[in-house]
């Protein structure tokens, strides 16, 4: 068990991409590649419209977006064809984050990830960083009916650890997953990322913790 804001923990559900995984300017590469490839221009917008999407979501909007002929499968499979060999070999985890998942195991606390990514993608990245083995379960978006526009997929990570929604802390880098968290009824830690650099200020007001390493937890820990 921790103990933040008065309150002990029992569990801890943390996304993956940009909370965990430094892995949020992958997918801008990813995406600007995957536009090159195709003839297509790099709007900004796009690449925020994609941050709460899980792959086939994303896969759906951007065919309707730009009216491609490629199949939703095609599309898909380019951006896994980018993507896997930067994560197998290049991405990193957040400043501490193996650290803070060690001091979480030793205190009993459950561990899960609520996460948008496929499993082919980040379970190399964690097992290569030496971090997968915190994980006991794992929740993926497209589980589940409505991804990060709802607290669905939490709620999903809690009950495979057996542990209520409203006694986990919830870890995530977007504006979207902080408030659907928080109205869940979550302790909200949120982490730095700069591919949300555009709601920080955001994302400060609606979390219960905002952090740039996971070392400041620390000194928060009552």
């Amino acid at each position: 068990m921790i103990t933040y804001g008065g309150k002990d923990w029992e569990g801890a559900v943390f996304d993956l991409d940009g909370t965990i995984l430094d892995s949020m300017g992958v997918w801008e590469i990813v995406d600007r590649r995957f536009l090159e490839n195709n003839g297509l221009p790099f709007e900004k917008d796009y690449i925020q419209d994609l941050l709460t999407m899980h792959f086939a979501q994303a896969a759906e909007y951007t065919k309707k977006r730009y009216a491609m002929e490629k199949s939703e499968a095609q599309i898909m499979e380019e951006w896994f064809s980018i993507a896997k060999g930067m994560y197998a070999g290049e991405v990193e985890l957040k400043p501490h984050a193996a650290e803070y998942l060690a001091a979480l195991r030793e205190r009993g606390v459950k561990i899960a990830a609520a996460t948008s990514s496929d499993p082919l993608l980040y379970e190399p990245a964690l097992k290569r960083n030496g971090v997968y083995d915190y994980f006991q379960a794992f929740a993926l978006s497209s589980e589940t009916e409505h991804g990060k526009e709802t607290a669905e997929v939490y709620e999903l990570a809690a009950k495979r650890i057996r542990v209520p929604l409203e006694k986990c802390i919830v870890f995530e880098d977007i504006l979207k997953g902080v408030q659907n968290a928080r109205a869940a009824g979550c302790y909200t830690v949120a982490v730095e990322d700069a591919s949300s650099s555009h709601d920080a200020e955001k994302i400060r007001r609606e979390a219960d913790i905002y952090i740039c390493d996971y070392l400041q937890l620390k000194e928060i820990e009552q």
